[in-house]
């Protein structure tokens, strides 16, 4: 894994300019931390941060054409790469330290950017600088594993992989925010699609490609899931298929040549990869954390996974002050505002098991390729609810007030109050207003100076999931967690908290031929009435045991409810009810402070909000202050 930046140069002594970049590298030396390269081809600065997977002595970046002037810098892992060896060679390349980033250069200049794109398999995101016709292009992996973040400014060009290193370029020292989006942020706790929150800066969207020509640039995408492309549920032969592509993949993805690890938390889709992995592997080293709240733990269930399918297993014991230290770690660093409360556990196995490994296997990717999530289950009932008037929901909401408090996992009164949202709302976009933060209907009276918030809110999401007679329900949902959730929620919250501490996590189900498979599987062999991942079920009869095959989705979350009123409430309190945070131009403090005190009190149950919150709180100290 390593770190990219970059930008097009708009006059300047070269010194100077590279003095940016290196400013930019240092910004995010987390990311790859062994070694560091610049280098000015044409009009075009790049830079380099390097996390040695593979070929120690080779692969080093940027990788430049000494005939051609081409360059390369590249975050991510192509597996299989040497599968292409043969046909480079034959080409005319030379291949010498034979690492997956000389594979890549190679393949560009041959085949060229589209060719390159539809046949290698991997999670990246590149930059290749084509010097013949003077053009720039970033390209990101099909389902967004690598990121890449990207300003233009003044007909120039700018772009990293985290938003905290473009913000070092002299050009965008000062920012703004981008209310629509934030607004849209505080709904969904993540932001889909390419907006960041900060006006003018994008995110590159997984499965796209920006070229950059001529001072200008154009984005366009060069993969999106295929959902309407499924086979008849009566064709023979469906699991076989998948299994062979998921044992190829996890056996892929175990190769480096540095300690490989598996995320291990229980659940189906981690146990299996782990399961598998050790079909490959005599000694497989697994990973978990065991929470100090009861009904959030696996750990138990993940330890006797590891004992059934014999690994080498840590238990990573997550006590209340890890909490406090790495929420203040994460609070510190934050530069897009995200909501996912999973990213703090996330972010403290990944630490541990870097002390052990440099590479980790996971689970990423099943739920939204094999509708392992309770929405997919629930959409039965979406077009009913879209029918009823909002003011069933507002009913709905009352009577989930009246139920005794909790801070259990998925409550009673959590479940019903969340599925109100979406009542009186279209079929189709019912599932992002069940997993509200903040709710749309809520946010009038949170902005100010806005009575325009619902409308817009309504607008971006239209924009996501457009609708269509002709696609099932069932296939546009899944669409929209495989572009939105998967590439802005899971996948983001995976590399930051990896890349925090040097470490790679790599995701056999999102594999090539994996996901290409998913995709083509009939309904009926995804879902059954409210339990999904049928198929995975199935295959996982030879691998694991009965009870892990049979246990519900458990997700990673915090008991945030319980910490912000407890060991999380003074620093909380500090951050988000602060008044001078520049977040207080916009949100009014009054709403927020009547919030937290009703949740802090035992009143009512803020907790997913006030978290959303405090994040855009902690956002707009680090980016606007």
């Amino acid at each position: 894994m390593c770190g990219l930046v970059g930008f097009s140069m708009a006059g300047g002594a070269p010194d100077a300019q590279r003095e940016t970049a290196l400013r930019m590298l240092d910004s995010i030396a987390y990311r790859g931390p062994d070694e560091r390269g610049t280098t000015q081809q044409g009009g075009v600065v790049l830079g380099h941060n390097r996390l040695t997977i593979m070929e120690p002595q080779g692969g080093r970046q940027p990788r430049v054409g000494a005939d051609s002037g081409n360059a390369l810098i590249y975050n991510g892992e192509i597996y299989s790469h040497r599968q292409f060896d043969a046909g480079i060679v034959a080409d005319g390349g030379q291949l010498r330290d034979h690492c997956d980033t000389e594979t890549l250069f190679w393949l560009l200049q041959q085949r060229g950017i589209e060719n390159t794109l539809e046949a290698i398999d991997g999670m990246f995101a590149f930059a290749w600088y084509d010097a013949g016709a003077d053009a720039l292009y970033l390209a990101r992996d099909r389902f967004g594993q690598k990121p890449i973040f990207y300003s233009v400014v003044d007909g120039q060009l700018i772009f990293a992989s985290e938003i905290k290193a473009l913000r070092q370029h002299p050009a965008l020292a000062r920012v703004a925010p981008d209310l629509d989006a934030l607004a849209l942020y505080l709904m969904m706790e993540y932001l889909p699609g390419a907006a960041t929150g900060i006006d003018g800066v994008f995110e590159l969207p997984a499965g796209h490609l920006l070229e950059w020509r001529n001072g200008a640039a154009t984005v366009r995408a060069w993969w999106r899931p295929d959902t309407k492309s499924r086979v008849r549920p009566d064709m023979p032969g469906l699991e076989a298929p998948l299994e062979h592509a998921l044992v190829e993949a996890v056996g892929t993805q175990l190769v480096a040549d540095v300690p490989v690890g598996v995320f291990l938390s229980g659940g189906l889709d981690s146990s299996l990869v782990a399961a598998i992995a050790r079909r490959h592997k005599q000694d497989v080293a697994t990973f978990t954390v065991r929470f100090p709240f009861a009904s959030f733990d696996e750990s138990a269930h993940a330890e006797k996974v590891a004992a059934h399918i014999g690994t080498r297993h840590t238990t990573v014991e997550l006590g209340r002050q890890n909490c406090i230290d790495g929420i203040e770690t994460l609070l510190a660093n934050l530069d897009q505002p995200f909501a996912d409360s999973s990213f703090l556990p996330s972010y403290l196995l990944c630490r541990a098991t870097k002390e052990h490994v440099t590479v980790a296997l996971g689970g990423d990717g099943a739920d939204e390729l094999f509708l392992g999530y309770p929405n997919f289950g629930l959409l039965g009932w979406a077009p009913a609810m879209a029918r009823l008037p909002r003011r069933t929901g507002r009913l709905l909401r009352g009577i989930a007030g009246l139920l005794p408090g909790s801070d259990g996992y998925m409550n009673t009164a959590f479940l019903l109050r969340q599925l109100s949202y979406g009542i009186g709302r279209p079929a189709e976009l019912q599932s992002p207003y069940w997993m509200s933060a903040v709710p749309a209907i809520d946010q009038s009276r949170l902005w100010q100076g806005r009575d325009d918030v619902e409308s817009v809110i309504a607008a971006q999401l239209r924009e996501q999931i457009p609708g269509s007679r002709r696609v099932a329900l069932l296939d546009q949902c899944q669409q929209h967690f495989i572009e939105a959730y998967l590439a802005h929620d899971i996948l983001t919250k995976m590399d930051r908290a990896s890349m925090c501490v040097s470490l790679e996590v790599r995701s056999p189900f999102l594999a090539n031929d994996v996901a290409d498979i998913a995709l083509r599987l009939p309904h009926e062999t995804l879902l059954q009435g409210r339990d999904g991942k049928l198929v995975l079920r199935r295959i996982a009869a030879s691998y694991l045991p009965d009870t892990t095959i049979a246990r519900k989705k458990h997700g990673f979350a915090l008991p945030v409810a319980a910490l912000l009123r407890g060991d999380l409430r003074d620093l909380a309190a500090a951050i988000l009810l602060d008044r001078a945070n520049p977040m207080y131009a916009h949100v009014d403090h009054a709403t927020v402070d009547a919030w937290w005190r009703a949740h802090v009190d035992r009143g009512r149950d803020h907790g997913k909000r006030l978290w959303a919150l405090l994040m855009l709180a902690a956002f707009y100290r680090n980016q606007f202050a």
